[in-house]
């Protein structure tokens, strides 16, 4: 047999067991035949295919992922969580669109996305979501899921969108691996599945036995989604079997409920189904906020719970000092997922639910992500339970802890507290802050516990060409490091003050400080009196900044960083007008366009964005399903608009 028949061969019968599932030969005839495939190519390495089921096996590692910017933007998709707001959906999508709907139902699939590039037929890119607008190349990974087509039988461009996902059994397997070596489990199937994507070396993911399942096209396809899903079935990409299209409310409704019924049986994890118009036509007619097309949402299942006992209490030190009680259980598998650790919050909540160690408990996980404790089932107490002992010394550097009346859990007030430094220098670095690229909990601890770097300034400081000589960094990753340093200090005055993690000083108080005061000299000479004229800054908070401007350490670090060359002036843009006057606005509801559209078009307009209604709000901005914001608003006596008055305001 012919080099190129048997690999079309192989691929035959691979496409039929892994997507059809419907085997044509025997494991022992495969076996017997793919042997034949290595022989050849090892004989003659020059004849080997991009398609070649050898390929499939994992490559030597790239040296990095590279980014790709998606032709088309990756949304988000809105959420829904029972059958009044799916109704409201389907009922707004036949109304806006001024017509008869048919709607796609299908499970959402707790994986990756990817988007898939095929041209003249063969695969040639595939890539993750990112940030919707770029992603990274994972194509050296992608080729090792089995199921998914090298090449197809259409030779026009054509790009795909899949979700790629690690099946459970594969996932319970891999885990046994780890624990038989003592090597730490994985967390849950969706972010093995992402971190397995993301390796740098295929012959990792290819143990992994990832697989996927495609949802649409970006480009190329028909007129419906759904036939857009059969064309792709037809070229043998593996497309979801609980796919359907649906006439009405009262179908999707009893799809939904058909997928929530099996969902458990699955051999996936799915967090929630997904509703789409079926009609592209009438998908470009109800169009897209600036995060999500209102043309699909996604229905999100009740949290599920479980009930396991509490073996111990474990307190660990956050970022300002706080304490925050984590609960130790006995291991559960919960929504995906094995459950070890769960959320307390702090003391308040202990209290509040009454816990004993050993206690039976139940945890939830709240929108399939978090768990946490939420009751102790107190009948089936034995009596050998013990009380919770709340340390008085900080559990990482054995610091006398202090909590003053009005705080809900300790604080360890030791600045230097390793706990504390890594933290505050991981905050610096997000990507919400700084966004230097690579500067992970892996390297901060190496960093901090070989006491390279001893506070965020020390980034900037500290010479890391001697990280080259360590294993797991290179020339290149090293200096990919410090070139993310230098381009961090390129970020605007308020992101640097969000970095520098002041107590209280989140992301949007960052930006009204700065806005207001221009630059740092005139935020760190503010009174509190001042301060609190500010909007949005209550007492406490202005407390809590006028504090720590008068810290040498604060100023100290400050200055450091100007050194560096980061920037403290806040570049005001120009205002399209000053038709607003300054006065202060507030957005509840769903409007026409995602609410950073509108935040702008304030902001635009000289006037300035709110947090939360108080008295000092001036007007609220209503939009559809608005809630408790309006009631205060309403009691409080604010001017409502609609997004209509908005607008006139303006002389749009």
């Amino acid at each position: 047999m012919h080099y190129r028949e048997l690999v079309d061969l192989l691929n035959l019968y691979s496409k039929k067991y892994y997507t059809e599932d419907n085997p044509l030969v025997s494991d022992a005839e495969y076996d017997r035949l793919y042997n034949e495939l290595v022989r050849m190519e090892t004989e003659d390495p020059s004849i080997i295919k991009p398609d070649s089921p050898t390929q499939r096996v994992g490559d030597r590692p790239v040296s990095e992922l590279e980014s790709v910017t998606h032709e088309v933007r990756m949304l988000s998709l809105s959420n829904v969580y029972n059958e009044d707001e799916l109704r409201h959906f389907i009922n707004t999508c036949l109304k806006e669109a001024e017509r008869e709907l048919d709607f796609v139902v299908e499970p959402k699939i707790d994986g990756l996305a990817v988007v898939l590039s095929y041209e003249d037929g063969r695969l040639v890119r595939a890539a993750t979501r990112g940030d919707g607008e770029v992603g990274e190349d994972v194509t050296h990974n992608a080729k090792t899921v089995l199921s998914l087509p090298m090449s197809i039988e259409y030779k026009e461009k054509l790009t795909v969108r899949g979700e790629i996902y690690m099946p459970v059994k594969a996932f319970e397997r891999l885990n046994r691996s780890q624990a038989e070596k003592g090597l730490k489990l994985f967390a849950n199937p969706r972010n093995c599945a992402a971190g397995s994507l993301r390796q740098l070396d295929s012959r990792i993911a290819a143990t992994r036995g990832l697989d996927i399942f495609v949802y649409g096209v970006d480009m190329g396809g028909s007129k419906f989604h759904h036939d857009d899903l059969e064309f792709l079935r037809n070229l043998g990409f593996p497309v979801n079997p609980l796919i359907k299209r649906c006439v009405g409310f009262d179908e999707v409704w009893e799809r939904v409920e058909h997928i929530g019924g099996v969902r458990t049986s699955l051999e996936y994890d799915i967090d929630g189904a997904v509703i789409k118009v079926d009609s592209k036509e009438a998908q470009d007619i109800l169009g897209v906020t600036i995060k999500a097309p209102k043309w699909a949402t996604a229905y999100k299942y009740p949290s599920q719970e479980a009930t396991t006992t509490l073996l111990d209490v474990d307190f660990q030190v956050g970022r300002t000092g706080t304490i925050t009680p984590v609960a130790k259980l006995e291991p559960v598998f919960l929504a995906g997922s094995t459950i070890s650790n769960a959320t307390l919050h702090n003391y308040d909540e202990v209290e509040r639910l009454g816990l004993l160690i050993g206690d039976r408990v139940v945890i939830r996980k709240g929108g399939d992500v978090i768990p946490k404790v939420v009751m102790a089932v107190t009948d089936v107490r034995k009596g050998d339970e013990r009380a919770i002992v709340y340390p008085t010394i900080c559990p990482v550097c054995s610091t006398e802890l202090v909590k003053d009346e009005e705080d809900v859990s300790a604080r360890c007030p030791n600045i230097d507290c390793p706990a504390r430094v890594k933290l505050s220098i991981l905050h610096f670095a997000s990507r919400k802050a700084m966004d230097i690229q690579g500067f992970g909990e892996a390297l901060v601890e190496l960093l901090a516990d070989g006491g390279h770097i001893h506070d965020v300034a020390d980034i900037y400081e500290t010479d890391l060409d001697f990280l080259k000589e360590r294993d797991g960094f290179g020339e290149k990753s090293v200096e990919n490091i410090k070139t993310a340093i230098n381009e961090s200090k390129k970020k605007p005055f308020d992101r640097v003050l969000f970095g520098i993690g002041l107590k209280h000083v989140g992301e949007r108080t960052a930006q009204v400080l700065a806005e207001h005061f221009g630059n740092v000299e005139g935020l760190m000479s503010a009174s509190v009196e001042e301060l609190v004229t500010i909007n949005d800054v209550g007492e406490e908070t202005a407390k809590a900044i006028f504090d720590a401007f008068r810290s040498e350490r604060v100023i100290s670090l400050v200055q450091r960083l100007k050194n560096a060359g980061l920037n403290f002036e806040y570049e005001k843009k120009e205002t399209a007008s000053d038709v607003l006057g300054g006065k202060k606005f507030l957005i509840t509801g769903t409007l026409s366009r995602g609410r950073d559209h509108f935040e702008q078009l304030i902001k635009d307009n000289g006037g300035a964005v709110a947090t939360s209604v108080s008295k000092k709000l001036d007007y609220l901005i209503v939009g559809e399903n608005a809630g408790s914001k309006l009631e205060k608003a309403q009691t409080l006596g604010v001017t409502i608009l609609t997004e209509e008055q908005f607008m006139e305001m303006l002389n749009v």
